[in-house]
């Protein structure tokens, strides 16, 4: 038998063989919706109550606001307040990658946002109340704005960001990522297809922001071979911040953990 998607076959072969890949991919995806949402509905709620609290990281007001404003402190302060010229081009690296970490959940953020509205896809609590599982594009009703999801989002935009500056922490991140977005359909607010949405656009626009940033000349640069490396600000500032804890503790200015100072 020959492969129905080469080249050599008639058009309508092909397309009526896509046609009928994507139609069994979508039945697949809908009965694996539809059971996950039925599980969590049926979840213990003493299970449902850590899932609550895990749900919550998810939001993007505890990315947003520490990583804009430490991050516009410390380019201001680069800027304006320190006079040591290494130490002043040290703390721009640092605010620009606080600020590259911003920027990848806040354009992220907003790419999903629009998306909710012109997707309009129904939450899973109308499908628990009223047995719909479908579709209202172009709606601003929040029942309506299931796919992607948001809180998802966020956490894979945060992870792969810091994970890109912070290569080691990586696969702690997208773990915690992952939880997250097990987390919304533990507590019934997604679809499992609305938490792969919002990763995958998370990712689309976090590697979309890393390449700009480069661009620009901040907090990466891209070697000939094509690979990604940190500005040297972003190599060195580890080595000095090391080197300076170290120091204020020789000195006693800083205490290990359990120790009290005697007066």
């Amino acid at each position: 038998m020959r492969n129905p998607f080469t080249e050599d076959q008639p058009r309508p072969v092909r397309y009526s063989f896509w046609f009928l890949l994507f139609l069994f991919g979508h039945m697949l995806l809908n009965h694996l919706d539809r059971t996950a949402s039925e599980m969590a509905r049926a979840a213990d709620p003493g299970l449902l109550d850590i899932f609550r609290a895990i749900t919550e990281a998810g939001d993007s007001k505890w990315t947003l606001v520490p990583t804009g404003v430490l991050g516009l402190a410390s380019i201001a302060a680069g800027w304006f307040l320190l006079a040591d010229r290494r130490v002043a081009t040290m703390a721009r690296w640092a605010g620009s990658a606080l600020m590259f970490v911003f920027a990848s959940v806040a354009l992220s953020g907003i790419a999903v946002n629009i998306v909710k509205v012109v997707v309009g896809r129904a939450r899973p609590k109308l499908l628990e109340q009223a047995g719909f599982l479908g579709f209202d594009p172009m709606i601003l009703n929040a029942n309506f704005h299931s796919f992607p999801s948001g809180h998802t989002n966020t956490a894979v935009a945060f992870a792969l960001a810091v994970s890109f500056i912070v290569p080691s922490w990586r696969g702690a991140l997208l773990a915690a990522a992952c939880l997250i977005g097990f987390s919304r359909i533990a507590v019934n607010a997604h679809f499992v297809t609305d938490v792969i949405g919002g990763g995958a656009l998370a990712i689309a626009t976090t590697y979309w922001l890393r390449g700009w940033f480069t661009s620009q000349g901040w907090v990466f640069h891209r070697e000939s071979g094509g690979s990604y490396r940190l500005l040297w600000p972003g190599l060195v500032l580890p080595l000095t911040a090391g080197r300076t804890l170290r120091r204020l503790w020789d000195t006693g200015a800083i205490q290990p953990p359990g120790r009290v100072r005697q007066a």
